[in-house]
């Protein structure tokens, strides 16, 4: 994550200015993550940096040509003011209460030209604008805080009956006939639509399965920091805790919303509440508003495992060659796809405190070694672990051992480690328990793994990354 550096400047400097506002689009694509001391520290700088008229201007002036204006005063205060809203959904109560009144500020400010763009560029502003505050969660802050500001909720409903109007009536044109259709499309479908996390009686296969029949399916999800409880009947209720929820992600439509609050209680025996689910996506989830003292904690969803990756598989186009079949690059050998080819849930970049060594021979890597984890020796190697089902695990675990699922006995990956828990989570290896014949890798292999390092540990410098993999390879 990059740390935020703003300056309202005097005298215009057109990089400068586009610098801080490229880093304030960057931060708001972050997780708003107040465990995270980078996070809240950038989330702090701006704070600092707002003005005493609510804004976020990176020019210390108004009096600046009208597109200089929209650019460097108007979008900043946009980004910051959405960056707060987002923070302000997903946050706990510390940090809403921190950030509400800066909030109500900037989104004071955002009211001054109904977000319009300058000149004949009025409507394409509009729309910039609107999707800056969508990625802050605008439609889920007007509906569950719409008096915080109601003279910018008031805006954002006149400009969502604009947007209907203009395609109730195919007025999609600008004031040159340049054409919004796209643009006006998904921003009326994003405002008619709500994402839903779901955890039980809602996902697919289970009773109440019905009351999402006009929504669409989105995959599996998962939200951190929450347990999970057994409310009598199977009927389960999450509240913030410690573990990771995998669930269903969905589409729902606006209007479909008020039977799905009816049916969870919502206000009463269920709070509807903003969560960040897998992918950075913001949906709403329904938290239990009540006592769990007694209840039985429900440990659910064991089918999936972390797989930790060490070698090739840590660049995650690789790996994707397992779940879903096909050759990695030209030439590589062909990976039969696995029966459930849906992506993993989450990945994240772990420490191993174990020795990571090169060894074999390689057909699919110009006969030279691959990576093997020694268990038997402490050390450091760097992982990436995979959220899957226990079934995808099997199947990646037989493809990385020659088709044929660990014994225990053979050349390959015949043995199966277990590495402890994460999130609730098992996680487990492959590798072999006696020393493979060391064999360095080839330069293909290598660049794999140095891809993979580099998707996974931003902060590794090319010479930590060369330093690392040369520790590596053992003397013959």
């Amino acid at each position: 994550m990059t740390t935020l550096k703003l300056t309202r400047l005097n005298e215009p400097n057109f990089d400068e200015l586009y610098e801080m506002k490229s880093a304030l689009k960057d931060f708001l694509e972050e997780k708003a993550d107040s465990k995270n001391s980078e996070w809240m520290e950038n989330l702090n700088t701006i704070l600092d940096f707002q003005d005493s008229d609510g804004s976020f201007k990176l020019f210390s002036t108004y009096e600046i040509p009208s597109d200089a204006r929209v650019d460097f005063c108007h979008e900043p205060t946009y980004i910051c003011s959405s960056i707060l809203m987002k923070a302000y959904l997903t946050g706990d109560s510390e940090l809403r209460q921190k950030i509400e009144t800066p909030l109500i500020h900037g989104l004071e400010r955002c009211c001054c030209r109904n977000l319009t763009g300058h000149g004949y560029e009025s409507l394409q502003g509009q729309i910039d604008a609107l999707n800056i505050f969508m990625k802050g969660g605008l439609r889920e802050f007007i509906d569950l805080h719409p008096d915080l500001n109601s003279k910018f909720t008031e805006m954002i409903l006149n400009i969502m009956v604009e947007f209907d109007a203009r395609e109730e009536q195919e007025a999609f044109k600008g004031t040159w006939g340049e054409d919004y259709k796209e643009d006006i499309l998904e921003i009326n479908e994003y405002f008619h639509t709500r994402k839903v996390f779901v955890y039980g009686t809602l996902m697919n296969g289970e009773d109440n399965h019905h009351f999402l029949e006009n929504s669409t399916c989105l995959g599996k999800a998962a939200i951190e920091g929450y347990d999970m409880y057994n409310v009598g009947g199977w009927y389960p209720a999450i509240i913030p805790g410690n573990s990771r929820i995998i669930g269903e992600l969905y589409e729902v439509p606006e209007n479909d919303m008020p039977s799905i609050d009816m049916l969870e209680g919502e206000g009463s025996l269920y709070i509807r509440k903003c969560e960040i689910t897998t992918g950075n996506e913001m949906a709403y989830i329904y938290e239990y508003a009540r006592e769990t003292e007694g209840l039985d904690k429900i440990d659910s969803w064991k089918e999936y495992i972390w797989y930790v990756s060490y070698g090739s598989n840590m660049l995650e186009e690789r790996f994707l060659c397992y779940i879903e079949g096909g050759c990695f690059e030209d030439g590589g050998s062909y990976n039969e796809p696995c029966q459930d080819t849906t992506r993993p849930l989450e990945k994240r970049a772990i420490d191993l405190p174990y020795d990571m060594y090169f060894g074999n021979t390689s057909g699919s890597w110009n006969g030279c070694g691959v990576s093997f984890l020694d268990t038997t020796k402490e050390g450091h190697a760097l992982g990436v672990a995979y959220l899957i089902t226990r079934e995808q695990f099997e199947h990646v675990a037989a493809e990385e051992n020659c088709g044929r699922f660990p014994n225990g006995t053979g050349y390959w990956y015949e043995n199966i480690r277990n590495l402890g828990e994460m999130d609730g989570f098992e996680m487990v290896t492959i590798t072999n328990d006696e020393l493979r014949p060391y064999n360095e890798p080839c330069e293909e292999y290598l660049n794999t793994l140095k891809r993979g390092i580099r998707e996974n540990w931003k902060e590794m410098s090319e010479e930590d990354i060369e330093n690392y993999l040369d520790s590596c390879i053992r003397e013959f």
